[in-house]
């Protein structure tokens, strides 16, 4: 956890990925059983480790879950409260396909961001871009409007185009 960045950030780039990447089953099980409540319990524990400037409020937090069925998958999207500073989220989008086992278990998920910028660096407003498991942000481009539909196309394009 990073102290001199926001609660939103925090949450954003670190709580959600690392609890999704490390614990999947879980992840959706609280979240079907809790919903926004299994949220607003992690969006509150960021920000009690965190001083007053950098708290913010839970208001405008929403997810979905939607099922990829010709992939055997499922997407959680993650709508965000608005950001406030350059590099807090609009939106997660969190991925889990079918689990491949070989010689040992390979990862079946993702962690998708779309990220407030500065127009300067990018044309959109916003990145595209991976959280992995170790908690590394991997940009991957000037990302959509902040729209829940473009950023749920933008997830699907990345991870099932076609070779």
């Amino acid at each position: 956890m990073d102290k001199n960045r926001s609660q939103h950030y925090n949450f954003s780039f670190e709580s959600i990925p690392v609890i999704f990447h490390s614990q999947t089953e879980h992840f959706f099980k609280y979240l079907e059983r809790d919903g926004l409540k299994f949220l607003e319990f992690w969006w509150d524990h960021m920000g009690v480790r965190l001083d007053d400037e950098h708290a913010s409020k839970f208001e405008g937090m929403q997810y979905e879950i939607r099922a990829v069925a010709e992939k055997k998958s499922q997407i959680v999207l993650i709508t965000l409260p608005a950001p406030k500073n350059n590099e807090e989220a609009y939106f997660l989008g969190l991925v889990e396909t079918p689990k491949k086992r070989f010689p040992v278990r390979l990862s079946n998920t993702r962690v998708f961001v779309l990220q407030s910028v500065s127009s300067s660096v990018s044309p959109t407003g916003t990145l595209f871009g991976e959280l992995t498991p170790r908690g590394r942000y991997l940009p991957m481009g000037s990302g959509p409007q902040p729209d829940f539909e473009l950023f749920d196309q933008y997830i699907r394009e990345t991870v099932w185009k076609k070779k």
